[in-house]
């Protein structure tokens, strides 16, 4: 009975986990999310799409690394540090995507971004 009840709560644990950060995790599901985020919010062509994707690809690439690193560092995490450095990434791969896009599509990605960070705020109150 004693075993039954680890394995399951073990099971529920785990369950559980994997609900714990909604979106997050597989790095692709979360590439596959911000191009078609991008492809819908500023009506990107197939053309605009495959110069747009190599380019958020290298971003989360690069984002994940220094998230990495930050966390192998030990200690407490400063979330601050965190924001500063992902806000500062987000402008230059947005940079890069406006020399892509058109100057209406570069007006709806500023617009997107500040839906997304509205989204984040929502979801960290919610914490």
């Amino acid at each position: 009975m004693k075993k039954l009840l680890l394995v399951l709560f073990v099971a529920i644990m785990t369950m559980g986990s994997g609900f714990a950060q909604p979106g997050g995790g597989d790095p692709a599901a979360r590439l596959q999310r911000e191009i078609d985020g991008l492809t819908t919010e500023l009506g990107l062509t197939k053309d605009q799409v495959a110069k747009v994707t190599p380019i958020v690809t290298e971003a989360q690439k690069k984002q994940s690394e220094a998230f990495a690193k930050m966390r192998e560092a030990g200690g407490e995490m400063d979330r601050d540090k965190m924001r500063e450095e992902r806000t500062k990434m987000q402008a230059e791969t947005d940079k890069k995507i406006s020399a892509v896009i058109t100057p209406a599509q570069a007006e709806k990605l500023v617009v997107y971004r500040k839906k997304q960070a509205e989204e984040r705020a929502k979801r960290m109150q919610n914490r």
